[in-house]
């Protein structure tokens, strides 16, 4: 048998030209059907969303502002992949009966080596030589391009975290969304897109060696893959999520602020997070998340406290009876616009002045203006006493909890790589 040119699946449109549009529709196609799930919030599916709703009033950007953005990227990737695609007008073409060939060669050697040869007979090895041509090569080259993608997408995505400006002029758009769902599964901004997936995908291809047709199905599911990631719901009926550990309840603790430094890779598999000391597991970050929850509610507590005098003011309590409000880092870092990707292992010192300084400020109004040393010395003492009790709510080992989730990366640890360990 000669060496044969590969038709194109459809006689309308050439394979790579198809490779390029499928991804785009199974990525509107998928992204539609999970927002048609959240609307309509069907008991059987609620249950297993990641967040409340009212949780999305957290995210600095809105729906519309995402679909307009990931329009625009696939636009733009679309018509730089049909460029590519007129310049490279070549066919596939392949030797099927030499590939054949050689798998029957291969095998014959291996029975041989073994003593085998009374086993098998002749169409035994001819039919292995098929299997191991048409099936098993074709998983091991998808294997192959999965792998690359994941390590491509992996030490890239923990690039943009670690290099202040790249976190803060292109990676802080994804991270806008606290609350992701399946239309922002491409929401990033347009360079990093072009980097993250047109580059990771066409090095995943090339170094696999798999045909248009492997690209086809490989850039389609990768597509359905990250879609799938970002969907906001943990569906143990899902194999997509049950099949792989980088899934959506994965993916999910990235996209928070305790989890901004963990759980980089995607989006097939988890092993350089592994491999590298950056993964979180859900149980980790429930340990944290509790922690955070109980921490809160001792600061409601000291707040509803009759008997909580000026000097035990938490920080909560000071901005409730009408101090300047102090940012807490802790419980939101991801800004619009000008994402820092500081994450909850900083408590900048600003916020622990808080209290202090609220304190301080309305002593100075009742006792500093008759200019008594006294008073002056009174009021710095009570500054003294306030900073020193701004913890008393703090419970026992949260901060060592969060302590051991802190990457250290060049000495940096927060998102912008200019954090501090606690």
């Amino acid at each position: 048998m000669a060496p044969t040119v590969q038709g194109p699946l459809f006689s309308f449109i050439s394979d790579q030209s198809l490779a390029l549009l499928l991804p785009v529709i199974v990525y509107w196609a998928y992204s539609l059907f999970f927002h048609w799930i959240s609307l309509q919030e069907y008991p059987w599916f609620e249950k297993y969303r990641l967040h409340d709703k009212e949780e999305e009033t957290r995210n600095r950007v809105s729906l519309h502002e995402v679909i307009k953005a990931v329009i625009i990227q696939q636009l733009l990737q679309t018509a730089l992949g049909f460029i590519v695609v007129v310049a490279d007008d070549s066919d596939m073409i392949f030797d099927d009966e030499a590939s054949l060939a050689k798998y029957q060669m291969w095998i014959s050697s291996l029975i041989t080596l073994a003593g085998l040869q009374t086993v098998f007979t002749q169409a035994t090895i001819q039919t292995m030589a098929h299997i191991a041509y048409f099936y098993l090569e074709t998983a091991a080259r998808f294997f192959l391009a999965m792998s690359v993608l994941d390590t491509w997408q992996y030490f890239l995505h923990r690039l943009f975290h670690n290099v202040p400006y790249l976190y803060k002029h292109f990676h802080s758009r994804h991270h806008r969304l606290y609350v992701t769902y399946s239309f922002g599964a491409l929401y990033n901004h347009p360079f990093e897109g072009f980097l993250m997936d047109s580059v990771g995908a066409s090095l995943a291809f090339l170094l696999s060696g798999m045909g248009n047709r492997g690209a086809l199905a490989f850039f389609s599911f990768s597509t359905l893959k990250t879609v799938d990631d970002h969907c906001g719901y943990n569906l143990p009926f899902n194999p997509l999520q049950t099949l792989f550990w980088n899934n959506a309840d994965y993916h999910d603790i990235h996209h928070q602020n305790f989890g901004i430094k963990s759980n980089f890779s995607q989006p097939f598999g988890t092993i350089w997070d592994h491999v590298l000391g950056t993964h979180m597991s859900r149980e980790e970050a429930n340990k944290i998340i509790k922690m955070k929850e109980e921490r809160k509610a001792a600061r409601l507590s000291a707040l509803n406290n009759p008997k909580t005098s000026p000097l035990t003011l938490t920080n909560n309590e000071a901005v409730a009876i009408g101090a300047k409000p102090i940012h807490n880092k802790d419980e939101d870092v991801h800004s619009s616009g000008n994402n820092s990707g500081n994450d909850s292992h900083e408590e900048n010192d600003e916020k622990l002045r808080g209290p202090a300084a609220s304190v301080l400020r309305r002593t100075s109004s009742s006792v500093g203006f008759d200019g008594n040393s006294t008073s002056v010395a009174s009021a710095t003492t009570m500054q003294k006493q306030a900073t020193s009790t701004t913890t008393a709510v703090e419970l026992p080992g949260y901060r060592e909890l969060l302590a051991t989730r802190v990457r250290v990366d060049n000495g940096n640890v927060s998102g912008k790589g200019q954090g501090k360990a606690l």
